[in-house]
């Protein structure tokens, strides 16, 4: 519901239910019963909720009377799926996003291009890719000058690392729309990925020496920085990225946002997390026979992702994306306790039955957002900077298990200024080389300040011992996670391979293991030397001096 990509039909267009008639012969005119609202109306009511207020649970209840008249209308199922996403409902909304656009592909001939583009955009944020590359695809064959649809196209199959098939679809972009930046950009990440460096090069100096819109050259200036790496060419890739990550600090959006928010958290819980409360009951008091969750937590670029392909190859674990169910806990048990953000003090407020309440509230959440096979398998919710959060999962989960990654410092904090991440106060301090480092600093003090204090079990996985010594390693975790070792998950990139993963890593973990990325730092020490006095405790204290 972010953009209206089924917005109102003219009369004369094709109606979006799906019937192939026209809208003044289908919806516009579908009669009610006596004294209830039409379907016209419904659907401008649920338009409202949905566009001009942002609420979704009014929107979903107009959108669902719409469906009680007309069960396959796709504008409302898609109104429905998309308002269940934006609540964190994904299983259940994503069926009716599914069902959405299976009605619009079955009249696809018959359905605005636009209406079936801007769905499959809708489809690629929620990550469902195999049907946004078949709304894309109705897409371009509806509107095959369209310079769009060809892009929107290129978008779902580089997603789905499908890079021949995007790069012919972006060379048709280009031919309809020669100068276009964001078609050079992203046609530059796959001859990129394909190690066609002086292509790609050539092709983003071009786009940074005439761009003019700030976000546009940021972007080019970032993914130029990475071909100067590859071409051993540090200085320029240094200044490339400490170009973009300034551009990007100049942006609205980015300047909006609160840069101290982290830290101040951080700070509030290096505080409040007493011994008493991180251990504040046992298993045996709670004594709810819920599972045992399983958190993997680290810093971003630390290997989270390949770790959770890894854990995902495995038949009786399920693993999620990045989620929310941490924050929905936590704005939970704010509510239950009435302490604003200051977690810990809420913690402190709350019993025994209210400890229970929250774990349950955690579980209906993950079957809610994860589908009931969450609570048959092991669960692992893989979010990196949930590692903040490890005084609330020892609190609420003491028989939680906990993989924490690991990896060079020096290396992490490379990857995150050459990385670029959606905005928000956990990334806004990772556009600069010296906020990188401190907030870096910040999290990992965090989490030697708690991690032998804490009630759950847990261990540290070196992505550098990951690469050289694959099995040794999962074996540990998967020795935690109580299921034993199973040879196929050596094979993971072949499961990744054309599957969505939302992760900046989408890329990477569909390749087998590779050692390229390690120490990756060394051509910077000279860059390193102003941040070394906030990562020389972590070098030493996680073993890579």
């Amino acid at each position: 519901m972010n953009s209206n990509p089924l917005a109102k039909p003219g009369r004369n267009e094709i109606c979006p239910c799906g019937s192939g008639r026209k809208y003044k012969h289908c919806c516009a005119d579908r009669a009610a019963p006596a004294g209830a609202p039409g379907l016209q109306q419904l659907l401008e009511t649920a338009r409202h909720h949905a566009y001009q207020r942002r609420d979704f649970a009014a929107a979903e209840h107009s959108y669902r009377q719409v469906l009680a008249l007309k069960p396959n209308h796709a504008e409302a199922l898609a109104g429905v799926g998309q308002g269940l996403c934006w609540r964190h409902r994904l299983a259940e909304g994503k069926r009716y996003l599914a069902r959405a656009a299976k009605a619009l592909l079955r009249q696809a001939d018959k359905t605005d291009g636009r209406v079936l583009l801007g769905f499959a955009e809708q489809m690629q944020i929620w990550g469902d890719m195999e049907l946004a590359l078949q709304l894309a695809r109705a897409a371009v064959k509806s509107m095959p000058d369209d310079a769009s649809a060809h892009y929107g196209l290129a978008a779902c199959l580089q997603r789905l690392n499908r890079t021949d098939a995007a790069m012919a679809a972006l060379e048709k972009v280009l031919k309809l729309v020669p100068q276009d930046s964001g078609s050079h950009i992203l046609l530059a990440i796959l001859e990129f990925d394909q190690k066609q460096y002086d292509a790609a090069r050539q092709r983003l100096e071009q786009v940074v020496a005439a761009e003019t819109d700030t976000k546009q050259l940021a972007r080019a200036c970032l993914e130029l920085s990475k071909v100067y790496d590859k071409q051993k060419r540090y200085v320029e890739a240094f200044a490339m990225f400490a170009k973009a990550g300034e551009l990007q600090r100049q942006l609205p959006e980015i300047r909006a946002l609160d840069a101290d928010y982290i830290f101040n958290r951080i700070e509030l819980f290096k505080r409040g997390y007493s011994d008493d409360l991180l251990k504040r009951w046992t298993p045996e008091e709670l004594g709810d026979a819920l599972p045992a969750p399983v958190f993997l937590i680290g810093f971003l670029r630390s290997g989270t992702t390949l770790t959770e392909q890894v854990l995902a190859a495995h038949p009786q674990v399920l693993t999620s994306d990045e989620n929310h169910l941490l924050e929905e806990l936590s704005a939970e048990l704010a509510a239950l306790a009435g302490a604003g953000e200051d977690t810990p003090a809420a913690l402190r407020r709350i019993g025994i039955d209210q400890a229970r309440q929250l774990r349950a509230y955690y579980w209906r959440r993950v079957a809610e957002e994860f589908g009931p096979e969450a609570l048959r398998k092991r669960f692992v919710n893989k979010v990196a900077l949930n590692s903040i959060e490890t005084g609330l999962i020892s609190c609420l989960f003491p028989d939680a298990k906990i993989v924490f990654a690991l990896r060079d410092p020096r290396d992490v904090c490379l990857s995150c200024a050459m990385q670029s991440f959606a905005a928000s106060p956990a990334t806004v301090n990772l556009l600069s080389w010296q906020g990188v480092a401190a907030q870096y600093a910040a999290v990992m003090d965090l989490w030697l300040s708690l991690r032998d204090r804490i009630a759950p079990a847990w261990l540290e996985l070196r992505y550098e011992d990951v690469v050289n010594d694959f099995e040794a390693s999962f074996r540990r975790v998967f020795d935690l996670l109580g299921v034993d070792w199973r040879p196929e998950v050596a094979r993971f990139h072949e499961r990744a391979a054309g599957r969505y993963v939302a992760t900046p890593s989408f890329a990477a973990v569909s390749q087998p293991l590779y050692n390229s990325a390690l120490a990756r730092w060394q051509p910077y020490q000279a860059q390193f030397g102003e941040v070394m006095p906030q990562l020389a405790r972590f070098i030493d204290a996680f073993g890579y001096r």
